[in-house]
């Protein structure tokens, strides 16, 4: 259905935006039995940065779940996780 569609293009476009204003990069977006999932990663080669959970990961979470209420008026939850992360071909 069109508002359907409409909602997830408004989902992706905002992640997209505010995984660009900080500095994160998109690793998943799927849609399954939780509902619409954004998995991001931060500080991947040639993009870490100091104080990088403080500053940009964890001021994403709060900037996303901000803005898609306001914007979009979809409630969220979110969680984080502090580790590493694989990056390369499988």
């Amino acid at each position: 259905d069109a508002k359907l569609l409409r909602t997830l293009n408004g989902i992706m476009i905002i992640s997209n935006r505010e995984l660009a204003r900080f500095k994160g990069q998109l690793r998943q977006f799927i849609i399954d039995d939780k509902g619409v999932v954004v998995v991001a990663n931060f500080g991947l080669r040639a993009s870490t940065f100091p104080n990088m959970v403080s500053e940009r990961a964890l001021p994403f979470t709060k900037s996303i779940a901000r803005f898609l209420e306001t914007e979009l008026e979809v409630q969220c939850r979110i969680g984080a996780t502090y580790g590493e992360a694989y990056c390369g071909v499988v």
